[in-house]
């Protein structure tokens, strides 16, 4: 079956440590980037043709990082247990992002998470 994919980034700043990763087991921090990506079959678009507006999946990718912006993330619950590499971040995102669109867009699903910590530096996420 044909589907689109929707995209929409934001970015945000935060510090972290990841214990036992040689220089990265200091503070340190990054200027971060994600992008959110999400699906939507070709049969579930709306009469005028769209599957979600942009300026919602860009809402829902930049409120699912807000607490994370200008924090110490080690700090933050969803980092208390596992530390906050990029995976777990791009984990994360996934999560709050689908619980925002199932609200918010509820024809779209999240299809993949990217998460940058510096421009050469990448993780995608695929939910499963």
């Amino acid at each position: 079956m044909p589907y689109y994919l929707l995209s929409a980034e934001t970015t945000f700043s935060a510090a972290h440590v990841l214990p036992g990763v040689e220089r990265c087991d200091r503070l340190h921090g990054h200027n971060w980037r994600v992008r959110l990506t999400v699906r939507v079959e070709e049969a579930r678009l709306t009469e005028g043709g769209m599957g979600v507006d942009f300026r919602v999946i860009e809402d829902v990718t930049r409120t699912a990082v807000a607490d994370f912006d200008h924090g110490y993330l080690n700090e933050l619950e969803p980092f208390r247990e596992q530390p906050p590499t990029a995976e777990r971040i791009a984990q994360v995102v996934s999560v709050r992002a689908a619980d925002r669109l199932a609200e918010a867009a509820p024809r779209v699903r999240v299809e993949q998470v990217e998460v940058w910590e510096v421009p050469h530096y990448r993780v995608v996420y695929r939910p499963g």
